[in-house]
């Protein structure tokens, strides 16, 4: 007799529940599970404990952050699973059937401090995968594995997973999530974008580093234009959240803000900063924040990464990226935080200066994802689509920043201003904060060519870019900022494979080991001439 899905379950829901079962009916005993930010899989999870629970096995679920245990146990609490904590400052129940899990306790009880072993559970599910990876994790799921267990790990983002996996369980897109109604789509304003041409190791695909990123968004004028467009963009001040390049920035942010009039506050891991006060960022302190969102005591919360994942706040009707986000992982992380459907909201407001929907795509797009994916690899993928025309990028309206795929005019208000202009332009903000309008694509094609000399100009950039710890792909952006062109991707020391552009080359070629034939393309081998005489 098969086992009966709740019909409380969306259908994606019941199908990616239902996946997962069959998958390890069959054998496959490590899968990942992945559905967009909203799409309940905390919700599966806790289906999926249930099931277990009925054939007499037991269960643990792993998290790695104090905000999503509570969450998580709330989750469990609402479906009436009894279970035990084991996270610092909660008594162990090490004979409950259910336990949940701060991966980090548990390593340190298991594998540092050898208080106790595992919970021997025949079903072993870790929430946030994608951020759960290093060697707690792993040693935890592999101990776990060669005790039986079947695992599977939950994530909105399954790319740069660490470990093997059997399975990719696709438990809804976007528009799935839309149709049902657990999803909004999101109205996307550009207003204006950081000139990253100063940022000396920026690379496709990775996240800029907090210094590197406050560099590239805190230009003089950012206030302004972020508060300007915020009221012009939200006039009702509806609950916004405002991620920021840096800690340092989250409160510069919410400080000044504060100033002119908004109620705004800043959370981070440690502190929060409210009415111009500081205190510890606890448990209890963290939900009564999270709390005044909603009642309208806070209009902006600042952040930098703690509400980037996991964090369950539908009533938030406004985005505002005030940060440059390098990886597709991160961009869809944070822009999941806004799409949550809510009593009376029929879309929800983007607001992006950091330039990161031309960069990523639409945040209502549906993925199309497969196990092995990397941030690097898909944001490259898309930016050179973008560069061979490929893929459309958007068209900004250059009166109001809203953004659309194409047509001449802009939507018409609300919520866009009807203005007429099919042209693709950006305002990029310069070193000096004023602002520059440049028309064309953002990504345009470059010119490749090949001469006498290319080959060892190539080589050139090759091996200094190899010396220096950079990738193929930064090589080929300095020799096309140098040289004006760029080789054919057919040339001796180009990679077999897409991925190895983004990698270091240092680590596809280590120095002192043999030529790697199946990663680079090799020179050919030209004999020399023995001299006669």
């Amino acid at each position: 007799m098969s086992y009966e899905w709740p019909s409380r379950l969306w259908p994606h829901q019941r199908r990616g529940c239902q996946e997962i079962v069959d998958a390890i009916a069959r054998g496959e005993r490590r899968i990942v599970c992945t559905a967009p930010t909203g799409g309940g899989k905390s919700q599966m999870m806790a289906e999926l404990i249930l099931r277990a629970s009925s054939e007499w096995q037991k269960s643990v679920l792993y998290t790695h952050r104090r905000l999503l245990l509570s969450q998580t146990s709330r989750v469990l609490d609402d479906n009436g699973i009894e279970h035990a904590l084991r996270a610092a400052g909660h008594k162990p129940s090490l004979l409950r059937d259910v336990q949940l899990c701060m991966t980090q306790s548990e390593y340190n009880a298991v594998f540092r401090k050898e208080r106790h072993g595992l919970h021997r559970a025949d079903l072993v599910e870790t929430d946030e995968l994608h951020g759960q990876g290093g060697e707690m994790i792993r040693l935890i799921h592999d101990q776990h594995y060669q005790q039986g267990a079947a695992i599977v790990g939950f994530t909105a983002t399954p790319l740069d997973l660490e470990g093997e996996w059997d399975r990719l369980v696709i438990a809804g897109t976007n528009s799935e999530l839309r149709k049902c109604g657990a999803l909004v789509p999101a109205i996307v304003y550009a207003p204006d974008t950081p000139d990253l041409r100063h940022i000396r190791n920026y690379q496709i695909g990775v996240d800029l580093s907090d210094t590197d990123n406050a560099a590239a968004i805190l230009r003089p004028g950012i206030l302004g234009r972020v508060s300007e467009h915020w009221l012009r963009l939200n006039p009702d001040r509806l609950p916004t959240l405002l991620f920021a390049p840096d800690v340092a920035g989250s409160r510069f942010f919410a400080t000044e803000l504060s100033k002119m009039g908004i109620r705004a506050s800043h959370i981070d891991a440690k502190q929060i900063l409210h009415r111009g006060k500081l205190i510890d960022s606890t448990d209890e302190n963290r939900e009564r924040i999270l709390d005044m969102t909603k009642t309208g005591e806070i209009e902006i919360l600042c952040n930098r990464w703690v509400l980037r994942e996991g964090i369950n706040l539908p009533h938030i009707a406004c985005g505002i990226l005030a940060a440059v986000f390098g990886s597709l992982k991160t961009y869809l992380q944070i822009v999941g935080r806004i799409l949550r459907a809510y009593p009376g909201m029929d879309s929800v407001t983007l607001i992006d200066h950091g330039g990161n929907a031309v960069r990523h795509g639409s945040p209502n797009a549906d993925r199309e994802w497969e196990l092995g994916m990397t941030s690097a690899v898909e944001a490259g993928k898309r930016i050179e689509a973008l560069r061979q025309n490929q893929e459309l990028e958007p068209i900004r309206c250059p009166k109001c920043g809203m953004m659309r795929l194409s047509g001449a005019a802009c939507i018409p208000s609300p919520p866009g201003c009807g203005f007429i202009c099919s042209k693709r332009s950006r305002l990029v903000v310069q070193i000096d904060g004023s602002l520059k309008l440049i028309e064309g694509p953002s990504f345009p094609p470059r010119k490749v060519s090949i001469k006498s000399d290319t080959q060892a100009t190539w080589e050139r950039y090759f091996f200094g870019a190899r010396r220096s710890g950079r990738t193929v792909n930064q090589a080929l952006g300095f020799m096309y900022s140098q040289e004006h062109y760029e080789p054919p991707r057919d040339l001796p020391y180009m990679p077999l494979n897409l991925a190895d552009f983004y990698e270091p080359i240092s680590s596809i070629w280590p120095q002192g080991t043999p030529f790697p034939h199946d990663r680079l393309r090799p020179k050919p081998f030209v004999k020399k001439q023995e001299k006669l005489f």
